[in-house]
């Protein structure tokens, strides 16, 4: 049997995937003979075309698969298998991958690997990501957010300047009508890309939530003329 090359997700900057877990798998599968990767966030990594494109076809371990696929469709191209480690237990997880747990692998070497994967400070990779197979175009994330994170293109919606997104914000999630925008790092499905409505109890006033971000935007506009102002001569 041909190795397989497989990503492994350790999202660095939240408590999303169990670390204690990622590090198991991957020597599990690198004792096996697989060719594995650890990657720090792949949610960053994604925001990159030409690397996306690199590891199209690789399998991917990390969250819900809608979030893998609708990052990899941005650019036109699809992963491998995908295998949700966020929620699989090791066990569940070399099911899906069709092998057998093995006595003691060794899990010194993935442990200094990722001892270096720490998040560089102020930044989380809390980007947004359009479900293409749900998105129906109708242009209300686009109208909504303040921050200039979408735009359109050819008459269709997208992530424009996902860096421009405030963290742990998923407004824009919340009245998207056909739950088409995810936010991998969030908490509760569907707008993390899972299948289910967690959030279906959660009144959303639109107007006040608009009013948030409006008031989020002139503070931060406020913040950058001090800024300028202090820096002057």
């Amino acid at each position: 049997m041909q190795a397989r090359n497989i990503i492994i997700c350790l999202c660095t900057s939240r408590t999303i995937i169990k670390k204690e877990k990622a590090i198991a798998i991957a020597a599990i599968l690198r004792e096996k003979g697989e060719n594995v990767q650890l990657c720090p966030d792949l949610c960053r990594t994604m925001q990159q075309a030409e690397t996306a494109r690199q590891v199209a076809g690789h399998t991917i371990l990390a969250c819900y698969p809608r979030a893998i696929r609708s990052h990899f469709a941005t650019y036109n191209c699809e992963p491998g298998e995908i295998v949700d480690i966020r929620n699989l237990t090791l066990e569940e997880i070399l099911v899906q991958l069709q092998l057998t747990e093995t006595g003691h692998p060794d899990l010194s070497s993935i442990q200094e690997e990722i001892a270096g994967f720490t998040p560089e400070p102020g930044t989380d990779a809390w980007y947004p990501v359009i479900d293409k197979e749900r998105c129906a175009e109708c242009e209300k994330c686009h109208d909504f957010c303040l921050f200039g994170v979408y735009a359109l293109e050819e008459g269709r919606v997208k992530v424009a300047q996902p860096q421009n997104c405030k963290n742990n914000c998923p407004a824009c999630a919340r009245i998207c009508p056909a739950k088409a925008i995810i936010f991998p790092k969030y908490e509760k499905s569907p707008i993390n890309g899972g299948l289910e409505d967690e959030e279906l109890a959660i009144s959303l006033d639109t107007k006040a939530v608009y009013a948030d971000a409006l008031r989020m935007r002139l503070q931060h506009r406020r913040a950058s003329i001090s800024l300028v102002r202090k820096d002057k001569p």
